[in-house]
């Protein structure tokens, strides 16, 4: 949780597209190291229908996106510093929700 903070999670962005892998390659420049672990451990994965999103990224897209895509997480890992993207009130930090404990 503290990583996913201090990266600011997903890049909220306009057209969604390579959000799993930007924050994969930031997470890899801030020192963050995978582990991995043996049965019985799980992870789940929700499923979710992929609508039209393939069409809309590949109607939409364009070479400069790739590339600076590219461009992007080449720095990141020559620099060993994550980009962030996200200012400090992403993921609504900058509104306040109701929390009642179940």
């Amino acid at each position: 949780r503290d990583a996913v903070h201090a990266l600011r999670g997903y890049a909220e962005i306009p057209l969604p597209v390579f959000v799993d892998s930007f924050l994969t390659v930031a997470a890899a420049a801030a020192g963050l190291r995978q582990k991995i672990f043996m049965p019985p451990a799980c992870v789940f994965h929700q499923f979710h229908p992929q609508g039209i999103m393939p069409q809309r990224v590949a109607e939409t897209i364009t070479d400069q996106v790739i590339e600076d895509f590219i461009r992007n997480v080449t720095t990141m890992l020559r620099d060993q510093e994550p980009l962030i993207l996200n200012g400090p009130d992403w993921g609504y930090g900058d509104m306040t929700f109701r929390e009642e404990l179940v």
